[in-house]
């Protein structure tokens, strides 16, 4: 009985360790820009020396695909 559960427990092991060596491929990677400031915000920046707000929020997004070795 111990060589059975041992046995399995053994094989869960490599196919777990054979997913975890499944490579990743960028796919797309992108920069997205979104729009954030308020009207208040830039009717400061227009009345203003120090133009605080800028009105954008920047992400770097990196979209993958899993490839199958």
């Amino acid at each position: 009985m111990k060589k059975i559960t041992s046995l399995c427990v053994a094989m869960l092991c490599l196919i777990s360790l054979a997913f975890a060596q499944s490579k990743t491929v960028v796919a797309k990677d992108e920069v997205k820009t979104k729009k954030t400031t308020t009207i208040p915000q830039k009717v400061h920046n227009v009345f203003s020396k120090h133009k605080k707000y800028n009105g954008t929020k920047t992400k770097h997004v990196v979209k993958t695909a899993k490839v199958k070795a």
